[in-house]
């Protein structure tokens, strides 16, 4: 192990108990006279022996031990890297960690020696957090934990933690993710450092919207960006459907998250958007599996929910579910999740193709699903419904409504793209 963390670890100890201390550790290990160098290596099982011998003299767990000790290098630890140039000044905690291995750890290899560095393995999820992944023999997973900490002290941010396994609780790495714990930073998006990158690899953006209660999705790329707003190149079909809608929904090939910007200029002559107020959103944009669309007439449904029956409108429809709007003075029961309830409702359609025969609309469907989730909205409640295994005829039903339903706003874009009207 590194001679700084035995110096450091002396300051440590000589803060909380007082002078002499460090000396009185070493004659325990046995260390009469040693002396350690801030450029020399140590066998660990020297710096293991020490640790033990801390945490009995603080009374305290190995772990809290381990965790106070980062918290207290973590300050000099910074100083240092400012000083060898490895930590920029402008770098905070989630900064550092992004940069640990390549860029902080990687001067402190000793190829000859066979001394390296621990194995921290760190990506950059979004601005406000950095996953962690942390594999070594030693297990200082607490070590490592103490000095984030004391990073997100000396920086004054909200450090949090998400452990997801631990070498110490016999995983075979510790897996962690490190965030900034404000509600603003969670959605944060540092616009230069994204855009930038997506610029740097002409790397395109998909573009999620609806029109008329249609998905639309297409590609597009950046132009130019600031801190606050980003040009993107769009195609002229969903120029006009962000112009329509006001937002939009991308996804960013590096990001795990989707974002939401607003559209705040369109020129449909150069085909371009100004996007500003990005912000992530929940989790990934553009996963569906089935099309969703919104009635474009009130599609009345009836449903039953043990011996009770409600009635309501359907919000959004696809062959995996339903959002249903109860009719107003409408109170649910408490109910669990997944609750089985049966729906009743009509395709408006003029007829539907089923293999060779065709039947006329509007088409009766009754499926069965189960509750995802109830909510208030406007004085009543809302409920999303997963359906259960649909019928290959339902499937084929709701499929030429959603077909149909894109072709009619797919027919209007195509009149507002030829008749221009962008700006």
């Amino acid at each position: 192990m590194h001679g700084i963390m035995f110096l450091a670890l002396e300051d440590f100890l000589e803060a909380r108990l007082g002078e002499g201390v460090w000396v009185r550790l070493l004659q325990a290990a046995n260390l009469h006279d040693q002396q350690f160098e801030p450029d020399r290596y140590y066998p660990d099982s020297v710096a293991s022996e020490l640790f033990d011998l801390t945490a009995r003299l603080l009374k305290q767990p190995l772990s809290q031990t381990l965790e106070l000790f980062g918290q207290h290098m973590s300050p000099g630890l910074v100083t240092m890297g400012r000083s060898m140039g490895v930590v920029r000044k402008e770098w905070k905690t989630l900064d550092i960690l992004e940069h640990l291995q390549h860029d902080v750890l990687a001067p402190f290899a000793n190829i000859e020696s066979g001394v390296m560095p621990p194995d921290i393995r760190t990506y950059r999820l979004k601005h406000g957090e950095v996953a962690v992944a942390y594999v070594s023999r030693r297990k200082l997973c607490a070590l490592l934990k103490g000095i984030i900490r004391g990073l997100g002290q000396f920086f004054q941010e909200p450090i949090a933690f998400k452990e997801h396994v631990c070498m110490l609780q016999d995983a075979p790495l510790c897996r962690m993710s490190v965030y900034l714990d404000d509600p603003f930073f969670l959605r944060y998006v540092d616009i230069e450092r994204e855009f930038g990158l997506v610029q740097s690899r002409i790397a395109e953006i998909t573009f999620y919207n609806s029109f008329q209660g249609v998905p639309f999705s297409d590609l597009g790329l950046v132009l130019r960006y600031s801190k606050e707003e980003v040009l993107v190149q769009v195609p002229p079909m969903q120029l006009h459907t962000m112009k329509a809608e006001k937002v939009t929904y991308l996804s960013v090939p590096h990001l795990p998250q989707g974002l939401k910007a607003l559209i705040r200029e369109v020129d449909g002559d150069q085909g371009v958007a100004l996007l500003g107020n990005i912000r992530l959103t929940d989790g990934a944009v553009g996963c569906r599996r089935f099309p969703r669309v919104t009635p474009d007439k009130p599609m009345l449904v009836q449903m039953k929910l043990g011996k009770r029956s409600f009635r309501g409108l359907i919000q959004n429809l696809s062959n995996g579910g339903a959002r249903i709007q109860l009719e107003k003075g409408s109170r649910l029961p408490e109910v669990l999740l997944y609750e089985p309830v049966a729906v009743e409702f009509a395709i408006p359609l003029k007829y539907v193709e089923l293999d060779d025969t065709i039947v006329l609309g509007p088409v009766p469907m009754l499926l069965d699903g189960n509750i995802l989730d109830v909510s208030p909205v406007d004085g009543t409640m809302a409920m999303r419904i997963v359906f259960s295994t649909v019928a290959r005829r339902d499937s084929m039903v709701m499929e030429q409504y959603s077909r149909k339903q894109h072709d009619d706003a797919m027919e209007v874009l195509q009149g507002r793209v030829s008749a221009g009207g962008t700006h």
